[in-house]
């Protein structure tokens, strides 16, 4: 977030400094951190948090505007604990190991929630399987059934996305 790798960094920051960035007086010491991290990450509520946030975050789009962007990127796994399928890595121009996250953003670019696949199905796959049945559950502002049935024209949200998604 603000150019530390690692957490350890924080020991040569000032701490008032960081501590109002977290709502604090004062950043915890290192080794306070690492424990109240390990804590949070053992309770396993970090989707039902981030599923949440995505849902306050979609409910402040003004009416009528529902358009999402969902743009798949290819992340370069170099570790050796998980044996994954390898992509092809246009940076590289190579196949490496990697998995693809899915993006759905706003249109102005504020993230709303990432679908992260081991092995690739492809854009189209994502969509009809992952993507449009979550925004057809979370997106707000949406018409009714009843609406939709009345004014074929009108439409719950709009889906933007590269050529890879057109079929």
């Amino acid at each position: 977030l603000c150019r530390l790798k690692s957490i350890d960094q924080l020991r040569y920051c000032p701490p008032g400094e960081w501590g109002k960035l977290l709502g604090l007086d004062r950043v915890p010491e290192v080794g306070t951190l690492r424990e109240k991290l390990t804590y949070l990450a053992a309770q396993d509520q970090a989707p039902a948090w981030n599923m949440a946030l995505s849902q306050d975050w979609m409910q402040e789009l003004p009416a009528g505007t529902a358009a999402f962007c969902v743009d798949g990127h290819v992340r370069v796994y170099r570790g050796d604990q998980t044996p994954l399928p390898r992509h092809y890595v246009p940076r590289q121009k190579l196949c490496l190991r990697a998995t693809t996250d899915y993006w759905v953003n706003a249109l102005d670019g504020r993230p709303f929630f990432l679908i992260n696949k081991a092995v690739d199905p492809g854009l189209l796959q994502v969509l009809e399987q992952d993507i449009i049945p979550q925004l057809k559950a979370d997106a707000p502002h949406q018409p009714t059934p009843e609406a939709l049935q009345q004014h074929p024209g009108l439409h719950r949200f709009t889906v933007v996305f590269d050529r890879e998604g057109y079929s």
